[in-house]
């Protein structure tokens, strides 16, 4: 899934983790950012994993877009930003692969 929240892409993807016949899901969250601003050319800015992990697929996903969404309005300094539903036609634009290690936190400058 992925959101505009004000001038960043927010991905999200779950990952289930299974242990001892259980699973249990996370999210990992990639936010992005477009360097000509004509949201044509993403890049990633910081990747991370939620700490929790959930029974259902979907709590994790909702965790993973409001840790994303919290950490794109303080980089902006809005708190009022609301995720917008990234408009399918863009997303037929291929976007630059993301492939960043799975990490707990990275930022790039």
């Amino acid at each position: 899934m992925a959101v505009l929240v004000g001038i960043y892409l927010l991905r999200v993807e779950s990952v289930e983790i299974r242990r001892e016949g259980a699973s249990s899901w996370a999210a990992s969250w990639t936010l992005l950012r477009s360097p000509s601003g004509n949201q044509l050319d993403w890049e990633p800015l910081t990747q991370r994993d939620t700490e929790r992990t959930f029974a259902r697929e979907a709590d994790a996903l909702r965790a993973g877009e409001n840790e994303g969404a919290t950490f794109a309005r303080m980089l902006q300094g809005d708190e009022g930003l609301e995720p917008m539903t990234w408009n399918e036609l863009h997303e037929a634009v291929p976007m630059r692969e993301v492939t960043l290690p799975a990490r707990r936190s990275c930022v790039v400058h």
